[in-house]
């Protein structure tokens, strides 16, 4: 089957001069769908762009927390529309991190999304940074939601919780290499019917490295050595998780 990194920011500036070969590299080694993420409605055109010259992108739209207060409610009318032809609605969520927007202001803008994805029926890409009891408790609130908490960084505990609340999980490039001890935790405890893999391209490899789809055979290699099993195996169940969830 066709390998899926669950996460990539193709619509970000690095990749404007080499697209077509990112692409390319990833499908030569069987990563060949890729879901884009929005991070606010200055990149919603260019989303559209890519998305005709390149089928195999699959998109969602949605404004990122970080990025909250550049939007207004009219931006929300514009999201709605958008939604007709969006596989999830997302990125957004909640990041408590010093410096970013004030948490009623991403809060508002979350419970709209969660509002947005009830109406179309779509799943949530869920950004949750130092947030991962809020994000629950907002979730808890929209019972009809699903999706995937994308770049989890929380503990087996909360994770688990995002899973009975009917999400996902994802594990990314940023994880692998940052903290090798959640890893195992998490690798190897969660089911891997629960389990999305991404590399959140071309972020996830540090400062000064651009992070590119074709990673996300880097996140299945530490999976696989961890739990045991083939690299293909993991691909392809996590890869049939996210087709599954996003209905590609």
């Amino acid at each position: 089957m066709a390998w899926i990194d669950s996460h990539c920011h193709l619509d970000h500036v690095s990749f404007n001069h080499d697209l077509p070969q990112v692409l390319q590299q990833a499908h030569d080694i069987g990563i060949q769908q890729f879901i884009v993420p929005s991070v606010g409605f200055h990149q919603w055109e260019e989303q559209q762009r890519i998305q005709a010259e390149h089928p195999n992108t699959f998109h969602a739209y949605g404004v990122h927390p970080w990025f909250c207060d550049l939007h207004e409610e009219a931006h929300l009318e514009q999201l709605d529309d958008l939604l007709d032809h969006a596989i999830a609605v997302g990125e957004c969520g909640l990041d408590f991190m010093p410096n970013k927007p004030k948490q009623d202001k991403q809060l508002w803008w979350f419970e709209a999304q969660l509002a947005l994805a009830e109406k179309h029926d779509l799943p949530l890409i869920v950004h949750s940074v130092k947030a991962g009891d809020k994000v629950a408790s907002c979730l808890k609130k929209h019972p009809k939601t699903y999706g995937v908490i994308h770049g989890f960084s929380g503990s087996l505990q909360q994770a688990r919780i995002f899973i009975q609340l009917g999400f996902h999980i994802a594990i990314g490039t940023r994880l692998i290499c940052a903290n090798p001890h959640k890893t195992k935790d998490l690798v190897t405890q969660l089911p891997l019917a629960s389990i999305l893999l991404e590399t959140d391209s071309p972020d996830g490899l540090g400062k000064h490295a651009r992070n590119e789809p074709k990673e996300m055979m880097l996140v299945a290699n530490i999976m696989a050595k961890l739990r045991r099993q083939h690299p293909e195996e993991i691909l392809n169940i996590c890869s049939q998780n996210a087709q599954e969830l996003f209905n590609i």
